[in-house]
């Protein structure tokens, strides 16, 4: 009997989860899963962990319950090395295993590979801006979103205690940036004192900053201008051309003089890919330090070796920059792979990786979802309201249905969508 070729996922974010649980089952594969934490969130909410507003108790699930579920491997570690002459990976020990923490040492382990996968996403940059490092918090991962939340906290008590609005300030006007806003201002109402906001002085001062001439740079005009009515229609103050150049534990200042007076800053400037691709092995890289593949997702020094998601840079044929880095470009190219994949274990040449557009979706909280979506192979077109809110929860959907399948999924779906335990997670501290 052949043995199954043994297929590793670097990251289990979500393309790379999608892609194991896509594969698991399989008879001509064995599927390991890598990540540094043993849970999986739904990152396209990460802004909602830290305001505190997520609704859905199926936007962490535990990597240990799915692969028990979906039939792959998990192993949990931070990803050191890959060596590519052995065909194997290097993890770190865990970090309660390391010395000094009260338990024996334990060395570093090694997986082997025959087809590897990349899938370690991206994180937000500096630019080597002075002071981010040290007083502003990027929203990369879970520790970020808890960290903000528990200094939000405390900053709307103190607000609510000494009658002066909290001043967050946030750089960067994507959609981490505007919807982290938008859910902000919705928090604000579980600290006024009465049960309806109406008529309530504000506890927040809410700013958001973009280095360049516009709102959203790259996002169409008509969705500019609908999201900035909606931000003015929260209270929320944007200031474009302000290209920042120090962060301070009080305020942020651009290179033209401006400032900004902030309790608590936030940096969501852009995206590269995560710092550990580059030391992997001698990957080629682009400029923001992403993994450049071909057509088939293939690294282009070792066709056993694919990457995907915010690790990956993959520019079309006819286009002038690599795709962007959403959860929909990974979503899709997990797709590609779950088919591709088997294709490539049977000896057989995969069809190229074709990138379709569906559109780009916000949801702004009490300011409502908005969006522009492709429909029928037309032209985008602006939605807003009921339509775009539940287009936007589709997306989230679509990812549990994949990772859970259909039939547990749409079982687990339906029951936290009738959970009582659902709303706002600082409804509590009001």
């Amino acid at each position: 009997m052949i043995a199954p070729t043994r297929i590793v996922v670097l990251g289990g974010g979500a393309g790379g989860l999608e892609l194991v649980c896509r594969l698991a089952g399989r008879e001509d594969c064995a599927v390991k899963l890598v990540d540094k934490v043993s849970t999986h969130l739904w990152k396209p909410r990460l802004h909602e962990f830290a305001a505190g507003t997520v609704n859905s108790t199926l936007s962490e699930m535990s990597f240990y319950m799915l692969a028990e579920m979906r039939g792959f491997h998990f192993e949990q570690g931070a990803v050191v090395a890959v060596d590519r002459t052995q065909k194997s990976v290097t993890l770190a020990a865990p970090p309660a295993f390391e010395k000094g923490a009260g338990r024996p040492e334990r060395s570093h382990r090694t997986i082997p590979y025959d087809i590897l996968v990349v899938a370690l996403g991206g994180v937000t940059p500096d630019f080597g801006t002075p002071g981010v490092a040290g007083h502003a918090i990027r929203l990369d991962e879970r520790r970020d979103a808890d960290r903000f939340r528990d200094l939000f906290i405390d900053a709307m008590i103190a607000a609510r205690e000494t009658d002066r609005p909290a001043g967050i300030v946030i750089v960067g006007s994507g959609a981490t940036g505007t919807e982290l806003a938008a859910h902000l201002r919705q928090a604000e109402r579980a600290f006024f004192e009465k049960s309806h906001a109406e008529g309530q002085k504000r506890l927040l001062d809410l700013t958001i900053l973009e280095a360049g001439p516009v709102l959203m740079p790259g996002a169409s005009e008509s969705l500019r201008k609908t999201v900035r009515e909606r931000l003015d229609a929260l209270d929320i103050q944007v200031a474009t051309g302000a290209k920042i150049d120090a962060v301070t534990g009080t305020e942020v200042r651009s290179a033209d003089g401006g400032s900004w007076p902030a309790d608590i800053a936030v940096w969501a400037a852009g995206l590269v890919g995560n710092p550990v691709l580059k030391d992997l092995a001698d990957f080629e890289m682009d400029r923001k330090g992403r993994i450049v593949v071909d057509d088939r997702l293939r690294s282009t020094v070792d066709p056993e070796v694919f990457v995907m998601g915010d690790a990956a840079s993959f520019t079309p044929a006819g286009a002038d920059q690599p795709l962007p880095p959403t959860a929909q470009c990974a979503s899709q190219q997990a797709d590609y792979l779950g088919d591709a994949l088997p294709q490539v274990i049977a000896g057989d040449e995969p069809e190229p990786f074709v990138y379709d557009d569906r559109g780009r979706l916000l949801s702004l909280a009490s300011g409502g979802s908005v969006g522009l979506v492709g429909l029928f192979r037309q032209s985008d077109i602006l939605v807003k309201g009921r339509f775009a809110a539940a287009a936007y929860n589709a997306l989230q959907r679509q990812h549990q249905w994949a990772v859970l399948g259909p039939l547990r999924g749409s079982v687990a779906i339906a029951a936290d969508m009738i959970s009582p335990t659902g709303g706002p997670a600082l409804k509590l501290h009001g």
